[in-house]
């Protein structure tokens, strides 16, 4: 018997197509990971936006209306449906300095995608690509205040509600926040 020598064209051939459907198989696989990878990145990413607006929510809430003095200032100035304005006296010198951290606003821009703190003069923007953002306002007994709340009425609410969507671009399902916050009782 004859032993053969190196190989037949045909066999060279199909050893390439196979390599290069196996090479195809994995670069097609790299890419579903890749696109997953980006997808799972901007899902956390807007979860983690979501859950850092709903805590500066909380923090400014918690400390609307506080005041050293007996009687502290009205902790809620403007109360919307895309929005509210809330004061305290931090420096307990009796007044609200506008153009500090004594007053804050929230603002939702939907048309924007937006969601903004407005601290003084100056808008910070804390979420991109809002598709839901409502301020819910609700009296001592927990039965929602009509929006916009008339400034006579301002004194009735007792907490404030902000439901929160942000649903980036490429993905399907929103991050959503739903956070309930009851504001510093009158003196």
């Amino acid at each position: 018997m004859r032993r053969r020598r190196g190989f037949v064209l045909a066999e060279v051939l199909v050893g390439t197509a196979l390599a290069l459907a196996l090479l195809a198989a994995m670069t097609a696989a790299v890419g579903v990971e890749g696109r997953m990878l980006v997808g799972s990145g901007a899902r956390a990413e807007s979860e983690d936006t979501a859950q850092l607006a709903v805590e500066a929510f909380l923090f400014d809430l918690r400390r609307a209306g506080y005041g050293p003095a007996a009687i502290g200032p009205a902790a809620l100035l403007e109360a919307l449906a895309d929005g509210l304005a809330l004061t305290a006296d931090l420096d307990g010198d009796g007044r609200i300095a506008t153009d500090s951290e004594e007053s804050v606003a929230w603002r939702c821009v939907l048309a924007g995608r937006r969601l903004s703190r407005v601290v003084g003069r100056q808008s910070l923007p804390l979420a991109e690509n809002v598709v839901g953002c409502v301020f819910r306002y609700l009296d001592g007994d927990g039965l929602p205040v009509a929006t916009p709340v008339a400034a006579a009425a301002l004194p009735r609410v007792r907490a404030v509600e902000l439901a929160l969507r942000l649903l980036p671009p490429g993905l399907s399902h929103a991050s959503s926040r739903t956070l309930l916050v009851a504001l510093r009782a009158a003196p």
